[in-house]
Order: structure tokens, then C-alpha cells, then sequence
């Protein structure tokens, strides 16, 4: 009675689809999106073979299985079995006693996970604990905001020793756009344009009756450190303090020789 009252079902759902496949090209608007599922990996044999008896597998060789929380509720009942290498996909079901102590512990937690309001990058600086974290989170939103001007986007980012994997989706595309970063904060006390000055003398020593005729260099480098608070004292930017044997610039640098 069963079977018949499927086929029944079968039957109805054919006609259906056949009545709408007309319209299937009149549809507005297909969402397709992505996202992230829980899942647990098992390669130990004994184990495979136990789930591949419970569940009904009919697979001989099976070298590892994984199994897709596609509920996202946890794993249990109506998720899915993928076995490999074969890549077939069996739903879970007939959960027994001993099957659900295996697999009451598969839990997925987060190493690192930020939920909370669309906030200012300074706000996750100033935070005090997983500063590591939270200050790479506050850098991925300063770059957003600098050169997205909108609000949505999904960004998924994988890396490991030799691979890594970026994706952006779910934005606006004419938002986006690049922008030069901008200069970093200046601080006056700390902030210094560094001037070289250099002046060399040459030693001309002649003495041929004995010697050859030889030339010695002399080169003097100093450096002068000129604090942005110096340059602006009573608003004239030159008013400055030059060390001992260093000459004021001027706008055309000579080599003395």
C-alpha cells in the first residue's frame, strides 16, 4: 500500500513540473548564495565500518566518510553521509543508541568569533581581550570602509602553508571602489624630516722627488633632526636651531671640493 500511494505522489509531482516548465523561464529572480556548514571527518576503519553497517551503506570500499550537519542543528537524523572515494551522498538515519554516543560530542566551536553591532574599527582596538583577533578584525573593516561604500558583504578567507583561498560576494559592485590608503597620523614631537648634509674636502699631498703624487679623501656626514614643532614656531617655518658646523639650507646645494 505503500509503495503504490509513492508512486502516487511520483505521478502528481511530474505533472506538476510539467505544467510549470513553460513558466520556468519567466521567473524574476534566482538567489543563489553560499555558506558554511559543519562537518565531521572520520578515517579510522573500524568506525567506518560500523556506520557503514548501521546506515546501510552498500559500499565495500570506503577509505573515509564525512558527514554534513545540512540541519545545522547538530549531527543526527536527516543529515547527510558522504563517502569517499566514491563521493556518494546518503542521508543519516536509524540513529541507534551507539550511534548517538559516537556522535553526541561532534560539536563545531569557533576559535575566534565576533557577533555584535556594525561598529567602528576603533571600538574592536580598544577592546582588551584577543587583542590578536579583534585588531585583525578592526584592519579588515578599515580597508572596507576606505574603499566600500555601502554596507553588505560576505567574505569567506582560507590559508594554509602553501594555498589561500579569498572570496567577496553579496555586495554592491559599484560601491567598490579602490582609493590611495591614507597618509598615517603625524605626531609633532615624534615625527622628523631627517635632512643629510654632506661636505667633502680633498688633501692634495705632492711630493715627487721620492713619492708618487696620491690624493686624500675626506668625507663629513651629519644628520639634522627637525621636529614638525620647530618648523612651525611663530609661524616661520625656517625659525630653526641648526647644530654646531652645520650651515642653514639653501636652495641650491654645492659640492665644496
Amino acid at each position: 500500500m505503500r509503495l503504490v500511494k509513492n508512486l502516487r505522489i511520483i505521478t502528481i509531482c511530474f505533472f506538476i513540473n510539467v505544467g510549470w516548465q513553460s513558466n520556468l523561464g519567466a521567473q524574476s529572480e534566482v538567489i543563489i548564495d553560499q555558506t558554511m556548514i559543519a562537518t565531521a571527518t572520520i578515517t579510522n576503519p573500524e568506525l567506518i565500518d560500523f556506520f557503514i553497517k548501521t546506515q546501510l551503506i552498500p559500499e565495500n570500499e570506503v577509505t573515509k566518510i564525512q558527514f554534513i550537519d545540512a540541519t545545522s542543528n547538530g549531527f543526527g537524523e536527516e543529515d547527510l553521509i558522504k563517502c569517499f572515494p566514491s563521493e556518494q551522498t546518503y542521508f543519516f538515519h536509524l540513529l541507534s543508541d551507539t550511534a548517538q554516543k559516537v556522535i553526541e560530542d561532534w560539536e563545531f566551536t569557533s576559535n575566534f568569533q565576533s557577533v555584535t553591532r556594525n561598529e567602528s574599527p576603533k571600538v574592536f582596538e580598544s577592546l582588551e581581550t584577543d587583542k590578536a583577533q579583534n585588531w585583525i578584525l578592526s584592519g579588515l573593516l578599515r580597508s572596507l570602509n576606505w574603499n566600500y561604500n555601502d554596507t553588505p558583504m560576505k567574505i569567506y578567507f582560507e590559508r594554509d602553508s602553501t594555498t589561500m583561498v579569498f572570496e567577496m560576494w553579496g555586495y554592491n559592485p559599484w560601491s567598490l571602489r579602490w582609493k590611495p590608503p591614507p597618509p598615517p597620523p603625524t605626531v609633532p614631537e615624534t615625527t622628523y624630516d631627517i635632512l643629510h648634509i654632506i661636505r667633502s674636502d680633498t688633501l692634495f699631498v705632492a711630493d715627487t722627488t721620492y713619492y708618487d703624487q696620491f690624493y686624500i679623501y675626506r668625507s663629513v656626514s651629519d644628520t639634522l633632526f627637525i621636529s614638525e614643532k620647530e618648523l612651525n614656531t611663530a609661524g616661520r617655518p625656517n625659525d630653526t636651531v641648526f647644530l654646531p658646523g652645520l650651515e642653514p639650507p639653501v636652495m641650491n646645494i654645492q659640492r665644496r671640493e
